[in-house]
């Protein structure tokens, strides 16, 4: 049995395409991950995180630049945030932050309010 160059082409350019697309878009995957487990991560990844911020933590410096620490009840975080507060933004909200950690501080580059929990069943 004679194996057909078009079908050789044609599976060399088919894994081609797998590894190109698999390579380009595993860079842009954001993982959502638990404050404990941002504590110990170790890559300078963009993860996602989510908790509320600890009552008395949340400071605004003068250069807009936000800090706070993060709490999920279990572990904190400190959070260091620049850029625009969310519309819903509230003391008691719950939160989700994009960023990195870098010298036990993660370094949040967006942040969104989750809905409140009046409106959970």
């Amino acid at each position: 049995m004679k194996i057909d160059s078009r079908a050789i082409i044609g599976l060399i350019v088919i894994v081609f395409v797998f590894v190109l697309s698999y390579s380009m878009f595993s860079n842009y995957i954001e993982e959502y991950k638990t404050i404990n487990e941002a504590n110990s991560e170790k890559e300078n990844k963009m993860i996602w995180v989510n908790g509320s911020i600890q009552k008395g933590s949340f400071d605004s410096l003068n250069t807009g630049e936000y800090t706070f620490v993060l709490t999920d009840g279990v572990s904190t975080m400190k959070v260091s945030f620049i850029g625009e507060l969310p519309l819903s933004f509230g003391m008691d909200s719950n939160i989700v932050v994009l960023g990195t950690v870098n010298n036990s501080t993660f370094h949040a580059t967006r942040m969104i309010t989750k809905c409140p929990t009046k409106y959970e069943g």
